[in-house]
Parts: C-alpha cells; structure tokens; sequence
C-alpha cells in the first residue's frame, strides 16, 4: 500500500460526469477516503482482476453505472492504461459510492502527460490566464480546476494517486469511496 487518505467535502451543484459515481446523491456533504496501492502486475492481469471484480461485486455491492455509453468510455480509457468500475450500496441507509481503478503510469504519462502536466502547471497561472481556461474545462466536464488538482476530490485524489504511481514506478489498483453523510 502506497498511501491512504480520508477527505471531508461538501459540494453545492450537481456533480461532474466524472464524480457522479462517488457523489450519487447530489449537493451535499461526503466523508470519502482513497487508497492507492502499488504492483509490478501487468495491465492485462489488472484488466482481467477488475473485470472479474465487476462480474461479481462484493456482497451488497452493484455495478453503478452500465451500458454502451460507459463501456465506450471505459475502451477509450483502457488506450490510455486505466481501467475503471463505480459500484454502489446501501450502509444504513446511506448510499454509498465506489470507484476502482488500474492505472499503468507510464502509459498514461507516454498518452495523456502533456495534458496531465498542463493541469497541474495551470493552478499556479495568474488569475487573468486561469479563469477563461477554468470556465471552458467546466463547461466541458462539469470539473473546475479546483475538483481537478484538489485531492479532497475523486478525480482530483485519482491524479494525486497517478502521481504516486508514477513515482513508485509501476502499475496499480487505486480505490475511492465516499458517503454522503
């Protein structure tokens, strides 16, 4: 295990596409925690383990989000090296949400660095230069740059977790979940 993380956010819209999964029950606050582990395992064998894992969720666990849209998505990923499931369930009466990655660092860096490099450069951009690019990336994605390099975040806390992957220098397994409370 490489690192684990508890976070506390609140949020006041509708969540982005992309933290739909873990922020289920809209504006609200969350307790979350991420977990990022490391392994020398090949993709396909993470590909195949996470794919298994969908199959068959753990007991009380459902796949969240089903059909051609996120298996689409999830092809497109996977050309990048990450492969992802969302699951839900139920704790005492409180939805409760999953995401479970496989990330090869060195892939994703070789595809989509520049881009990763970029968003993490644009944080520390004045103001004047940040704010229109800001507003077109939440247009687009729902994400400001803050839900973007924050790790109290689910997409922020997965590019926190590829950073950590890319300095152990191998592949892995990163697991997100929050409750809203």
């Amino acid at each position: 295990m490489l690192s684990a993380h508890q976070w506390h956010r609140t949020i006041t819209a509708a969540p982005g596409i992309a933290d739909h999964a873990v922020f289920a029950q809209g504006a609200g606050t969350y307790d979350g925690h991420d977990v990022v582990a490391g392994t020398q395992a090949f993709m396909p064998a993470l590909e195949a383990w996470l794919g298994d894992l969908s199959a068959h969720p753990p007991a009380g666990y459902a796949v969240a989000v089903t059909g051609n849209g996120i298996d689409s998505v999830r092809t497109h990923t996977r050309q990048l090296g990450l492969d992802f499931q969302a699951f839900t369930n139920m704790e005492t009466g409180k939805r409760h949400g999953v995401v479970v990655m496989v990330v090869d660092p060195q892939v994703l860096n070789d595809k989509a660095g520049s881009v990763l490099q970029l968003i993490g450069r644009l944080k520390y951009a004045p103001k004047i230069f940040r704010d229109p690019i800001d507003a077109q990336i939440k247009r687009q994605t729902g994400l400001s740059l803050d839900d973007v390099t924050n790790p109290d975040t689910p997409v922020g806390a997965a590019i926190a977790a590829i950073n950590e992957l890319q300095d152990f220098g191998g592949r892995g397994i990163v697991l997100i979940d929050a409750v809203k409370q």
